[in-house]
């Protein structure tokens, strides 16, 4: 099988928390996937999916990341 071959295994990803910290959330209470993060007065709780982080609750303004 060629490594590119779409039958090859793919790995799953590890969250990135950096990505959240880049645009100025402080995280805090990480739990395998998940993680709750603040940034001013809101607070969300993020999922980390195969493409990125996911907003699944939380107070404040929704906003993709």
């Amino acid at each position: 099988m060629q490594p590119l071959s779409p039958l090859a295994r793919h790995e799953p990803s590890h969250p990135n928390w950096e990505l959240l910290r880049r645009l100025g959330w402080s995280v805090a209470n990480i739990s395998g996937a998940y993680c709750v993060a603040w940034r001013g007065r809101d607070e969300v709780v993020f999922e980390w999916r195969e493409d990125g982080w996911h907003r699944i609750g939380g107070s404040g303004p929704v906003e993709q990341v």
